[in-house]
Formats: structure tokens, C-alpha cells, sequence
């Protein structure tokens, strides 16, 4: 149920929902003009009365819009000199990391490489536009049905700005900052690859991969201690373990990771046989971890057909990733045409009426929800089909008035199929075809009583 002191407006957004609080602000959801559903974070007064905090704000705002919407949730507009200040990005329908993990358990196989996968081409696109998110974690990586989107630029910053804080303290979540962040050497990329490593460790084991019972522990443990790496092995286990190491320097940068991720190393078992019999293979430790170098443009092409798949799958927000990309390969035709079959898609208000929380608090059933974690499952049967053919064939035996809800509920079922994606095609067509075949049939029996009778 929506919030019962919701703002009717913040800017040109009708509000709909309160989503949820944080530290830094509210966030509610909003409908622009179109119908579209988007997320509104909007900053507590207290720290907007800050002249230095709104100054970070907008510089961050700024920031944030270089992003390339590659696994991330884009920033679409913000006002920085509102009362209060806010931020408007899109609406990610999915749990969060977090949720999905207490709910379902620790992640496994292709899922949990995909999430590994997904935040790194996302570290990668922030990293690229010169900014630090400076707070990955579980909370803030949502898992769309189309793959994992990083989210909340709130407290990231550019790296060739200034350190801007509101209160001089630690900004982010202690489980998941990296040693340098703690002793107040301050965070860079290498500090985001970091907390990549900790909250894929804790999408494999479910829970924080460095433990305490205090804060002042888990400090102790991320400074000085190991990380408990269990339920991780194979590639993803070094590149995690060398995400984690203790010195910045020595940690992979989040292209390396990517890359190290995606390329199955055939051409490095292929070069195998070419060495010297007397040389002894490279030995690689966790804090080196060397990922094979890609062919040129193959990460690129990579990332095209993910997106490309999604699009097709109907995802309005991978049809906009997809336009970027190709619009930066100078495919501008192309790339025209998925911006406007986005916008259309994004034009139709009825797909957004769905049970969800603030970026995948959902509210609805299990099943449901394991329908859109795992998107190979197979989709629902949808009722109204089912009761569509019932009618049918009930008005078929009776030559009742059946038909009618038969053709109604038919029509109905037709237009949530093509929506939502679930089965039952047949089944709505079958009550359509049965409820018209007794309608003409009582046509013609009404037509032919007012024949006259023959002499």
C-alpha cells in the first residue's frame, strides 16, 4: 500500500510509492508524463541546508550522467538547486542482491558468475567516466530479469574532484570498504574492485566474508585478516582472492577482471604447447591475477549480443544500452531505432503495474519470483486463457450466454500474453474461436426466424 504522507509531486513526477529511506535521503517512485516509472532520490533537508554538501551534490550529479548505462541504472535528470535537492533515475524491477540472498539462499553455477559478471561491465562503465561509486555492496546490485544492475551514485565522487563530505566521517558500508578506505587513505577504483571481490564473496557464501561480532572486529578482520572464501572456486575464486588483496596496487583494475571473466582461455591453452619444454609455466598468485587479453573488439561484440538478446526480449532499458553502444560504433541508424522502440515500449503505462518494492522489494509470490531470477524457467500458464477456453466450451455444450465471457476473457488473455511473456496462446484462442462460432451460430438462427415461412 502506498506511503500515507506521500508528496503528490517532487518536480514534473507524480509521486506513487514511498520506496524507501536511507541515510542520505528518501526515494519514492514517480510516473513522468508518458507513464513511465522511475526512481526519485530525494536528499534530507538537513544536509541540503549545507552549501558544501549541495556543492558535492551537483558535482556528483554531473559525475553520474557520464556513466554508460552498461549493468547500471542510469541517471535520466536531477535538480540540484530544488528545495530539496533530487535525483531521478530509472526503475529497476528486481530484488536487490541482498534480498535475493536472504530469501533463496547463496548464489551458485551460472547465476552467481553472472552477478560477478554483470557488476564488474558496471565498475567498468563508472571507472570509465572517472568516478567512484565508493559503496558497492549487496543492497545497492538489483537483479533485473535481463541481469544485474548496480545502483545509488549518491555518494560517489569524480576522481578528478575535490573530497567533498558532509559530516568528515566514513562514507559507505563497512563489510564491504577496502583496507585504505578504513585507515583513511580515502577510495579509488581499486577501492570499488575491492568491495566488488566482498560482495561477490558474499552472493557465494551468504553472509559477509569478513566476520566479526562488533565493528571495531570486522575493521580488524578487513584490515589485517582472510577473507572466508567458501563456495567460490575455479577462475571466479582468483579473481576474488586478488580483488581482495590488501594493497591497492597490487589489485586488478575492473576491465581486468572482466576480462578475465569472460574469456574461457582457449587461446592461452593453445599457446601452451609454443614454449620452450625447458621453461617452467608462469605461476600466478591471487595478489597477480592475469587475466588473458581479449581480441580486439571481442568484449565489445560480447556485450552487444547481451544486450542485443534483452532487446529483443522486449527490455526497454537494454534497447537504450544497445542504442548507446552502437551509436558509439557510428551505427546511428540503427541505434535511432531502438531509442524509439524503447520509447514506445516505455509509452505503455500498464507494464509497469506490477507488485514491486523500491528496485526489488517485491511483493510478489515465490514462484513468481523464481520465474524472473532464473529467466530460462518456464513462464506461467496464464489463468484468463484458462478460463477463456472453460466458457468456450461450456457455451458450446449449453449454446448458453458462456460465449460471451468466453470472448471477453480471450481477448483480454491475449494482450497480458504478449505483455508479461506467459503461456496460454492457445488457450485464449480456442475460447475466442468457440465464443464467436456460437454467436454467429445465434445469429443465424435469429436471422433465419424472421424469414417468411413458405406457402
Amino acid at each position: 500500500m502506498p506511503h500515507p504522507d506521500l508528496p503528490e509531486r517532487i518536480g514534473p513526477y507524480r509521486i506513487v510509492d514511498r520506496l524507501g529511506e536511507g541515510g542520505m535521503g528518501t526515494v519514492y517512485a514517480g510516473l513522468e508524463e508518458s507513464g513511465r516509472k522511475v526512481a526519485i532520490k530525494v536528499i534530507r533537508r538537513e544536509f541540503a541546508a549545507d552549501r558544501q554538501y549541495r556543492a558535492r551534490f551537483e558535482a556528483e550529479v554531473a559525475a553520474a550522467q557520464r556513466v554508460r548505462p552498461f549493468c547500471t541504472a542510469p541517471v535520466l535528470s536531477a535538480d540540484p538547486a530544488a528545495d530539496p535537492p533530487y535525483l531521478v533515475t530509472e526503475f529497476v524491477n528486481g530484488p536487490s542482491l541482498d534480498a535475493a540472498v536472504a530469501k533463496e539462499g547463496p548464489l551458485r553455477g551460472a547465476d552467481l558468475e553472472a552477478v560477478a559478471v554483470g557488476i564488474a561491465t558496471a565498475l567498468t562503465a563508472i571507472h570509465d567516466a572517472d568516478v567512484v561509486h565508493r559503496d558497492l555492496k549487496p543492497a545497492n546490485v538489483l537483479l533485473s530479469t535481463f541481469g544485474p544492475r548496480v545502483i545509488d551514485f549518491g555518494i560517489a565522487r569524480s576522481m578528478d574532484g575535490t573530497r567533498l563530505t558532509a559530516t568528515g566521517g566514513i562514507v559507505g558500508t563497512p563489510s564491504f570498504m577496502a583496507p585504505e578506505q578504513l585507515d583513511g587513505r580515502g577510495a579509488t577504483p581499486a577501492s570499488d574492485v575491492f568491495a566488488w571481490g566482498a560482495t561477490v564473496a558474499f552472493a557465494a557464501r551468504g553472509g559477509p566474508c569478513f566476520g566479526g561480532t562488533s565493528l571495531p572486529a570486522v575493521i580488524h578482520q578487513i584490515v589485517s585478516g582472510e577473507p572466508d572464501l567458501s563456495g567460490l572456486e575455479g577462475t571466479l575464486l582468483s579473481a576474488v582472492r586478488a580483488a581482495l588483496t590488501k594493497d591497492p596496487a597490487r589489485r586488478p583494475s575492473a576491465q581486468s577482471l572482466l576480462d578475465g571473466l569472460i574469456s574461457s582461455g582457449v587461446r592461452e591453452q593453445q599457446a601452451a604447447p609454443s614454449r620452450p619444454p625447458t621453461q617452467a609455466p608462469p605461476v600466478h598468485t591471487s595478489a597477480t591475477f592475469p587475466p588473458p587479453a581479449l581480441a580486439a573488439g571481442e568484449a565489445a561484440a560480447l556485450v552487444e549480443r547481451q544486450y542485443r538478446q534483452a532487446a529483443q526480449a522486449g527490455d526497454p532499458a537494454a534497447m537504450r544500452s544497445l542504442a548507446v553502444l552502437l551509436s558509439g560504433q557510428g551505427r546511428g541508424a540503427e541505434a535511432e531505432t531502438w531509442s524509439r522502440y524503447a520509447a514506445a515500449v516505455e509509452s505503455r503505462p500498464d507494464m509497469y503495474r506490477q507488485q514491486t518494492g523500491y528496485h526489488g522489494q517485491p511483493t510478489q509470490a515465490p514462484h513468481q519470483y523464481q520465474a524472473a531470477h532464473h529467466p530460462h524457467a518456464r513462464p506461467p500458464l496464464n489463468s484468463l486463457a484458462i478460463y477463456a477456453a472453460c466458457m468456450g466450451a461450456i457455451g458450446l455444450i449449453t449454446c448458453g450466454l458462456p460465449s460471451i465471457p468466453a470472448i471477453v476473457a480471450g481477448h483480454v488473455a491475449w494482450v497480458r500474453l504478449r505483455r508479461k511473456g506467459q503461456r496460454g496462446l492457445g488457450l485464449a484462442v480456442t475460447g475466442i474461436a468457440l465464443g464467436w462460432l456460437m454467436i454467429a451460430f445465434w445469429a443465424l438462427v435469429a436471422y433465419g426466424s424472421t424469414l417468411p415461412d413458405e406457402p
